[in-house]
């Protein structure tokens, strides 16, 4: 419940003490009485508290009551003005009236009929607050709605739900209470995370591009007030700025370039903005594509912005040593096969423009030579790589030159292991072993999944992983859980469920069980030895 604040303004100290003594300020709620001899005091006590009852007398040295309520009136409206005073001058009354004072009494005050006013002005605060409350709660969902209905009518723009013609927009736009002047142009910018650089679930990423969303808007908006941004897929936030006027594009690319600075470091991330041209509303899809365009066929640049109208060399890329590279696969060593694959990689990087679609060619270049040398020595495909490498041609691999690289290497490291039969632990072993870390509190953590992210045959990469480790995969995760349970154990305080269920296991019984097996002792009684031996 809401406590009030009250200020007693009158020049006579025992008529201050009268007011104080004579009303029950509890029964009222009122947990504060200031008080003050003159204005200025009075004013100081406005300054530094919020007062929502002024109980004043009129006739006082440097400056009357009417003087202070007339300030009040211009610095805090909703101050309820009671007048107490020894003079019935109507021209008093009048002023007190017109300057909305709530009421005039006369003194020797009667307190409770001074109770009663009190009563009223706090009834009437309360009012007056629940309708500010109405009315701030219903311009939210107001401007909530006009937000909703902007984003929709946007969205069909750009998906084409709508026809880029200048009456059907017209149309979709009084459909959805949408009006631009006639001579508004809007210039589309496009922000890509291109890669998270962690290892991220599915609902952090999903808040990560969720914060993307509400960054975007809070950088554009601090500069354009109307500016609309939308999600168009995952991990795209595309922003339109309607303008009557030339955007001044040296401080809106400024300000995206320090914005796409701090995010990409704060959050581990690569990202790019595109940035159009202002166009008509017609020409605002085509120009997105445009960008979305840009965005495909930028496979070398990233947390930067990029202009709409830089322009680019021819498009190519070195030949494919087909033959070279089937003959150092055949007979190795594997160093290096990788050594000229690297090579191969840091020639092309010195090209002047290079498209997504070099990039496809050579990927499927490249799994072409790799699937005929297994073929040529016996071995399927399919017994070394997973399916998925097939059916789920990894989109992620071919959004830069240097996710390509690293992808080729990989592959080829695994091929080229099969083929001779590496001696040392291989990378394949190492990505494992990291993957299982960052994502040890999965339930859905299986052998399966583990294998389609490294894109090998479940049992090829069983065998390498127990011949490289002396564990079997389910093995090593499952001491990588109970590990992980230990020392969740001794260095929190959270509930044994809980921490059975960071570690990956939804079931408690089997957990114990599991724990009990791998420590000799049930998580409880591992947690209270610890303790023990940390005190002794």
């Amino acid at each position: 419940m809401r406590h009030f604040h009250v200020l007693i303004v009158d020049d006579e100290i025992h008529s201050i003490r009268g007011v104080q003594a004579g009303v029950n300020w509890e029964k009222y709620n009122i947990s504060t009485v200031h008080t003050a001899h003159n204005l200025k005091q009075a004013q100081e006590v406005f300054l530094k508290n919020q007062v929502d009852i002024l109980l004043c007398d009129i006739e006082m040295p440097r400056g009357s009551g009417l003087d202070l309520l007339k300030w009040v009136r211009e610095h805090y409206p909703s101050t309820e003005a009671v007048f107490l005073t020894c003079h019935s001058d109507f021209t008093y009354a009048k002023q007190a009236l017109q300057l909305r004072s709530l009421n005039y009494l006369l003194k020797p005050v009667d307190y409770q009929e001074l109770e009663e006013v009190i009563q009223e002005a706090l009834e009437k605060i309360k009012k007056e607050n629940e309708a500010k409350m109405v009315e701030e709660s219903y311009q939210q969902l107001k401007e909530s709605h006009f937000s909703v209905l902007k984003e929709r009518f946007w969205l069909d723009l750009i998906q084409q739900v709508v026809p880029s013609t200048a009456d059907k927009i017209e149309e979709h736009m009084k459909h959805h209470h949408v009006f631009y002047p006639e001579s508004t142009t809007f210039l589309p910018v496009l922000f890509h995370v291109q890669r998270w650089r962690k290892v991220l679930s599915v609902h952090e990423e999903k808040v990560r591009e969720n914060t993307l969303q509400k960054a975007v808007l809070e950088v554009i908006t601090e500069h354009e007030m109307d500016a609309h941004v939308v999600n168009i897929e995952t991990g795209y936030v595309l922003v339109i700025l309607p303008k009557s006027n030339t955007v001044n594009m040296e401080e809106l690319s400024n300000n995206i370039n320090l914005f796409i600075s701090q995010f990409s470091q704060y959050f581990s991330c690569d990202i790019c903005g595109y940035i159009g041209k202002q166009v008509r509303i017609q020409e605002v899809m085509s120009m997105v594509q445009n960008l979305q365009e840009l965005d495909r066929n930028n496979v070398t640049e990233t947390n930067k912005l990029i202009f709409k109208n830089e322009k680019k060399g021819l498009c190519s890329s070195p030949n494919l040593p087909f033959s070279e590279w089937t003959s150092l696969m055949k007979s190795g060593p594997k160093e290096k096969f990788l050594e000229v694959i690297s090579k191969y990689f840091e020639e092309w990087k010195k090209v002047d423009y290079i498209s997504a679609q070099s990039l496809h060619l050579f990927y499927q270049d490249f799994l072409q030579l790799v699937f005929y040398v297994l073929q040529v020595k016996g071995i399927q495909a399919n017994q070394v790589y997973s399916q998925n490498l097939l059916t789920e041609k990894p989109q992620k691999v071919l959004r830069s030159l240097n996710s390509l690289q690293e992808w080729v290497i990989y592959i080829a490291d695994v091929a080229m292991n099969q083929l001779h039969v590496p001696q040392e632990k291989g990378s394949v072993v190492d990505i494992v072993k990291k993957f299982i870390r960052d994502h040890l509190g999965e339930q859905r953590l299986t052998r399966e999944e583990i294998a389609k992210y490294v894109y090998l045959n479940p049992d090829y990469l069983t065998r390498v992983f127990k011949k490289q480790t002396g564990l079997s995969l389910s093995d090593y995760l499952q001491q990588q859980r109970i590990e992980y349970a230990k020392k969740l154990l001794v260095e929190t305080n959270s509930p044994v469920s809980e921490v059975a269920l960071a570690a990956g296991y939804s079931n408690f019984s089997y957990f114990s069980t599991i724990f009990k097996k791998s420590t000799e002792l049930n998580p409880m009684e591992f947690r209270k030895m610890s303790l023990f031996s940390e005190k002794s």
